[in-house]
């Protein structure tokens, strides 16, 4: 089979036997070339379309037997466009078991009305306490969703929120947590709960600098720099007690290889808790659009990741990540070497070249009103030929 590449345009020539003839006339194929006689005349021009023949199948086969001709070439061509590759996501998202939407959009408003009540310094230990029970029940919702890291991507379209991060690192950090130590759901309840607290401080931390285009000064980034404690403040007031959940608030910026803040641990004096959330923290920032900066792809941000491993990343932690997302993070639009295109909804068995793809057009190039997912890592010859792109719905 050959591939011809254009802007938009996916072409296949393949060969295909007589037999497999009725079976493509439902297809948008055509005849790639002028199928002659032994004395020249031609018996099936190039360019006719197959579908035109459905009618004819039978006759046109026994003619071509006749003269010795058993298989043909054709092509298959399809034109596609950002429309199309947002429908195959939008069709994923409608049949992928997720996280309950209501229950996120809850979590983000809380989020959003506990950070404003912060600034204004209105806030009360109830406030926080919400926010817990919010991690809570997205704990539950990590153990019971298997797609947690295409809930990422569905959470990001909602472009109205401005608090999505907490939410995301609460979802991954969980999800991480639920990989790296199986039964342990006290542990995913309590990357949950840290998640959405993390990041409390930067309530505190004045706006000018939180969203700053440019580099922070060093007196900027010393400010920066004090939203760990200050976070940690608010929720020991506020009643948290758990020390694995204050270890998330406090402890996410610290690194493996030494030099994080604020007390610049080392390595197994980092608990896992904020080990895990560290990666779960810098994966969703590079993967974020804000306002000073635009959004990274995510199989960059995992090349990113990998290179900072032992540095600034428990290795372990990372390569949970890496088998969990796979080299083709959930919500890219990929090609298979069929020529089907579809878009990758999660991996199994650790195998990051091959995971599960929601295919929405076949390899005769038509296109499928069913879902259809294909699981590449369960013994199929297919593999993923080229990524299409990123569609974009794992960032916000």
């Amino acid at each position: 089979m050959a591939v011809e590449e254009g802007f938009g345009e996916r072409i296949f020539k393949r060969r295909i036997s007589l037999g497999e003839l009725q079976e493509y006339t439902a297809s948008p194929a055509t005849v790639a070339e002028d199928i002659l006689s032994e004395h020249g005349v031609i018996l099936l021009p190039k360019g006719t379309h197959l579908a035109s023949l459905v009618s004819s199948v039978e006759d046109l086969e026994k003619n071509m037997r006749r003269w010795g001709i058993f298989s043909i070439p054709i092509v298959i061509y399809n034109k596609l466009d950002i429309r199309e590759l947002e429908e195959i996501l939008q069709t994923a998202e409608a049949n992928i078991s997720t996280i309950d939407p209501a229950l996120a959009k809850e979590t983000l408003a809380q989020v959003g009305d506990v950070y404003e009540r912060i600034a204004e310094g209105a806030q009360g230990p109830e406030d926080i306490s919400k926010l817990a029970n919010q991690g809570q029940r997205l704990a539950a919702e990590v153990a019971h969703s298997p797609q947690v890291m295409f809930c990422l991507g569905k959470v990001r379209s909602w472009d109205e929120y401005t608090y999505m991060h907490s939410l995301n690192v609460a979802l991954l950090g969980g999800f991480l947590a639920s990989r790296m130590f199986p039964g342990r759901q006290d542990l995913v309840e309590c990357l949950s709960v840290g998640g959405i607290l993390h990041d409390l401080g930067k309530a505190r931390i004045p706006q000018e600098v939180l969203n700053k285009p440019g580099k922070l000064t060093d007196d900027e980034f010393a400010i920066m720099k004090q939203h760990p404690v200050l976070g940690e403040q608010l929720a020991i007031e506020s009643g948290v007690s758990d020390a694995r959940i204050l270890a998330v608030v406090r402890r996410h910026h610290e690194r493996f290889g030494g030099g994080g803040y604020p007390d610049a641990l080392l390595k197994e004096q980092i608990p896992v808790e904020a080990k895990i959330a560290a990666v779960a923290d810098v994966f969703d920032a590079l993967t974020a659009k804000r306002v000073y900066k635009e959004p990274m792809e995510s199989r960059s941000a995992v090349s990113i990741m990998i290179e900072s491993m032992g540095a600034h990343f428990d290795p372990e932690v990372v390569r949970i990540l890496l088998v969990s997302i796979g080299l083709y993070p959930p919500g890219t639009a990929v090609e298979l070497s069929d020529g089907s295109i579809g878009v990758v909804v999660g991996s199994r068995n650790k195998d990051l070249v091959r995971p599960q793809v929601l295919i929405k057009i076949d390899y005769m190039g038509r296109k499928l009103d069913k879902m259809q997912i294909v699981d590449l890592s369960a013994g199929t010859s297919l593999c993923v030929r080229r990524t299409l792109m990123d569609i974009g719905k794992v960032r916000f």
